[in-house]
């Protein structure tokens, strides 16, 4: 062989080992930098138990049963921040050199052997943008190569006995494997990957990026604008940022039945779980919990866990919290759980009404919440945004009335003075009335100030003022949208 032929050999040899350490250095940063919470996502959708009797409930699901579990063991680790894109990355890339391997074994020539591989695994990451795409169907693909590949290297002279071996190993195969899912060709859902960023962000206990994800994305999804508004819930501030992204979305008038989307449904635990509604917080997350991949939703069975815990029923709660102890990634937090003093404290605000209630009325949840516990600041602050969102002054007034009033420290926010002075106003109200109220002395100037230019172009500097949103020149409300 020339030297120059030689060359060209040793080129196109490391130049296909080069374009597919290209194509994974590639798929790495896409998935680690632009889809990191679809990972947390598909985590988040499983429940990975490592007992023996977790062990017989694969095999007995039939066909596939080995594909499942190691997907599913896989997936679990995508707890952490970076392993996710790693360990797809690795998946794809093993399901590529394998493939290329058994085509070299059953007679292809190196060159498409090994550009087919590379098609299949880009394929295969492509079908991977679907969010509710399973590792395990890429572990299917990996397992029947795999087959494909062993029976080629076995040493049969007659290429009929080859393939017979080789479908009855497939046989065999389909027991371990199944069939991989048909999955979605979709091109890269960026709007679901910033949903799943808000979701997952307050999931871990980040409001302030909440907020942050929340202004970026201007209210465009109505789930963007209830966590934003639940994040400054828990950092005490409802009031002071409701106005900021419109239309308002609080989920005070979402309720859970046949027609409500998936993505209320998941969400729904969230909202009751902070007003301290441990009842109506464990129903959500049971609903949560059906509507998820095998009914199994390890984030669902720690809010059960957890109602339980602030509920004070130790017994119900330890039912979750051994599941989670036979986790590799949640044991730790379950034994934490069990001595952590947040759920005490938070017990003072559960509901301790004797009633049956037939729905979601969010006004008799968050009356009955500030009945048990008038100190609940976050319910009072629903409560009373919620009458506001709905530009009914006259159901706040009377709340406000009630509940602040007579507290030590009552509720002085610029926005519900601005309401007050509203109601105020709208019933010629005494100097003396509008001296009790009215404690801060800014928002009357302003309120003259803006009544100066309302109706017009002008009026448009007091946008994120009650006064505005009163007036009726913004949406109250967005229509609820399905993911799908």
């Amino acid at each position: 062989m020339s030297l120059n032929k030689l060359t060209k050999t040793r080129f196109r040899h490391y130049g296909c080992y080069l374009l597919i350490a290209l194509w994974g250095a590639v798929c790495w940063a896409f998935f680690q930098f632009c889809y990191p919470y679809h990972f947390f996502y598909q985590e988040q959708n499983q429940l990975f138990v490592l007992t023996r009797d977790e062990w017989y409930r694969y095999v007995s699901e039939g066909s596939g049963w080995l594909a499942r579990w190691v997907g599913d063991f896989l997936t679990q680790f995508y707890y952490y921040l970076y392993v996710g894109a790693i360990l797809l990355t690795i998946c794809l890339l093993a399901l590529g050199d394998v493939v290329r391997r058994a085509l070299q074994g059953l007679g292809m020539r190196r060159g498409w052997a090994m550009a087919l591989g590379i098609g299949v695994m880009t394929v295969e990451a492509w079908r991977h943008l679907w969010y509710a795409y399973p590792l395990s169907s890429t572990i299917t693909l990996l397992g029947y190569a795999l087959v494909v590949w062993l029976a080629s290297l076995l040493p049969m002279r007659r290429r009929w006995v080859r393939g017979v071996v080789l479908l009855v190993v497939l046989a065999l195969a389909y027991c371990m494997f199944g069939l991989p899912e048909k999955g979605k060709f979709r091109m890269p859902e960026m709007e679901m990957e910033r949903y799943l960023a808000i979701d997952n962000e307050y999931y871990f206990g980040h409001d302030e990026r909440v907020v942050e994800l929340a202004k970026k994305e201007g209210g465009k999804l109505n789930i963007s604008s209830f966590y934003y508004n639940l994040s400054n819930a828990r950092l005490g501030r409802l009031p002071d940022g409701l106005l900021t992204l419109q239309p308002v979305e609080l989920g005070t008038l979402w309720q859970i039945g046949p027609e409500t989307p998936v993505s209320i449904i998941r969400v729904m635990n969230e909202l009751y779980y902070e007003l301290g509604d441990m009842t109506y917080a464990e129903r959500a997350a049971m609903m949560g919990n059906v509507f998820t991949r095998h009914n199994r939703n390890v984030r669902m069975v720690k809010r059960l866990a957890e109602c339980n815990l602030v509920s004070g029923d130790s017994v119900a709660a330890e039912k979750y919290l051994r599941l989670l102890d036979h986790t590799l990634i949640y044991s730790q937090w379950a034994k934490l759980a069990r001595r952590n003093p947040v759920y005490a404290r938070k017990s003072a605000y559960v509901n301790r009404a004797d009633t049956l209630r037939l729905g979601d009325d969010a006004r008799t949840i968050l009356t009955e919440l500030l009945n048990s516990n008038p100190n609940n600041d976050i319910a009072l602050d629903y409560l009373l945004c919620h009458e506001l969102v709905q530009r009914n002054v006259a159901m706040f007034k009377m709340y406000y009335d009630k509940y602040c009033m007579d507290r030590q420290k009552p509720r002085i926010r610029p926005l519900y003075q601005q309401a007050l002075l509203a109601w105020l106003a709208s019933n010629h109200a005494t100097e003396e009335e509008m001296l009790r109220y009215i404690q801060d002395e800014s928002q009357l100037r302003n309120f003259n100030a803006y009544n100066a230019v309302r109706g017009t172009a002008a009026a448009a500097k007091w946008r994120e003022t009650y006064w505005f949103y009163f007036d009726g020149l913004t949406p109250p409300l967005q229509k609820v949208k399905s993911e799908e």
